[in-house]
């Protein structure tokens, strides 16, 4: 839907920003941007309202919910002045791309970073746009995305297109199409290999608005009698299923249900020296090992400001979790190593894979969405998961407690999948294959709209002082 409608709403926005560029008002830009955003983040994170109402002591708050797209309105507002300066229509083709792009870069990376913004969702669940992000990175191909928006411009603007700006294009065009050569010539491959692996995957599908502390035995003996009914090398839970505080990893009481050689994932909460944490089990007969939770949810894990912001503990609990300390690799058995991600972790690029990791075979991401809804939220953060398989080159099994539960190829093509809000499971065999990853030449392309950034204000300015 999106698809068609950013071919009429992007050549509108510049035409409107071309026309008010006679005031010369900055204000004129700012509301222009302000009320772009108020419109498509309130539409992008109407979900956020469903946290607050889970529970009664929360539903007062859920005013709150608007806050954040509200905050980031202001700051798009902020950007769209420098339309003011665009004078040049085909300029503006180019310009209004990269400043929706560096706007994307800020919320993924400043603050308390939130990469759901990024307008390459959108093809999310298109062949060529997942191939896109397998070459060129998430704000790349959404640097694309919003190009392609831009093209009715073209024949709106034809007569009026300068020859600086033709150049521009060209030089671009010429730069991209280096990078990817390069990207090709000196990707690294690893020598060829082919691992399989059994596994079965459980969607439970708890109700967090109903479940209470008696509900804890029953879904702890519906977990025993999952695993003593598979007979798959991996059993795969959700986030935070063992229904029982973990406070000694030796006492869950799950290994001796297990089979010689069967690995079981589960996401429970852990307590250790007076600090809690959201974390990633790994079992077998004889041991546990465990990954901990690194980027929390601000107001859902913890609290910022805590001590100026009391008043919403409500909300966010009196006690914070802790973010964990390990490197984000796990073996899941002697021939297969994954990365581990906690719910929304699966959003983020550059925190989630480094120089410990890379060579992994593939991503397990655990999560709840329950909080999400049962509308958009669950849906945004399902198709946000399958960027990132195709971002990182990798295979993603990934298991909720109420659906979406998925196993995606590395293209980002889906598999296997359940439906929202039902109790199912998905078993079966994968191959997983090396694959040349790509991700390491991501930000030099965002480091080319940089520069091209740069120079468009530097003609912008040198043409100014000309006159």
């Amino acid at each position: 839907m999106m698809l068609p409608l950013g071919l009429i709403i992007f050549p509108y926005l510049n035409i409107q920003l071309n026309k008010i560029k006679k005031n010369k008002d900055k204000k004129n830009f700012f509301l222009y941007g302000f009320l772009f955003g108020l419109g498509f983040f309130n539409f992008l994170f109407i979900w956020l309202i469903n946290p607050f109402l889970v529970y009664e002591e929360t539903k007062p708050y859920f005013l709150f919910s608007f806050l954040f797209p509200l905050f980031l309105s202001v700051i798009l507002g902020f950007y769209f002045i420098f339309f003011k300066y665009i004078k040049d229509y085909l300029s503006s083709i180019i310009f209004i791309p990269i400043i929706f792009v560096f706007f994307e870069i800020l919320v993924s990376n400043l603050f308390y970073s939130f990469p759901w913004t990024i307008f390459s969702l959108i093809v999310s669940n298109n062949f060529l746009g997942l191939f896109l992000i397998k070459y060129f990175g998430t704000h790349f191909t959404s640097f694309i995305v919003i190009s392609f928006f831009m093209l009715p411009s073209l024949f709106i603007y034809r007569k009026k297109i300068k020859l600086y700006s033709k150049i521009i294009i060209f030089i671009f065009i010429c730069s991209i199409s280096l990078f990817v050569l390069l990207i090709n010539y000196f990707s690294y491959n690893n020598k060829n290999y082919e691992k399989n692996l059994s596994f079965e995957l459980f969607q439970m599908n708890n109700d967090i608005k109903k479940l209470n502390s008696n509900d804890s035995e029953k879904i702890y003996k519906s977990i025993i009698k999952n695993i003593r009914q598979s007979n798959a090398e991996v059993l795969i839970f959700s986030e935070n299923n063992y229904p029982y505080l973990v406070k000694n990893l030796n006492d869950l009481g799950l290994n001796s249900f297990l089979k010689h050689n069967q690995k079981l994932v589960i996401g429970a909460t852990r307590h250790e020296e007076g600090e809690y944490f959201n974390s990633l089990l790994v079992l077998d007969k004889n041991k546990t090992n465990f990954f901990d939770k690194k980027i929390l949810v601000p107001f859902g894990e913890f609290l910022p400001l805590r001590k100026h912001l009391s008043f919403m503990e409500a909300i966010s609990g009196s006690q914070d979790f802790s973010s964990g300390s390990q490197n984000r690799i796990l073996d899941l058995n002697d021939k297969i190593s994954f990365i581990p991600i906690i719910c929304y972790e699966i959003i983020f690029f550059w925190k989630l894979i480094d120089t410990t990791n890379y060579n992994a075979d593939i991503l397990i991401n655990i999560t709840n969405d329950s909080w999400f809804g049962q509308k958009i939220g669950p849906y945004q953060h399902f198709y946000l998961s399958k960027i990132k398989a195709a971002e990182f080159n990798k295979m993603l099994i990934r298991v909720s407690n109420n659906g979406i539960t998925a196993i995606i190829d590395n293209k980002g093509n889906l598999l296997q999948s359940t439906n929202l809000n039902q109790m199912q499971k998905i078993k079966g065999n994968l191959s997983i294959k090396n694959n040349t990853n790509y991700f390491k030449f991501h930000k030099y392309f965002n480091f080319i709209l940089l520069i091209f950034f740069f120079l468009q204000i530097f003609l912008i300015f040198n043409k100014k002082n000309a006159k």
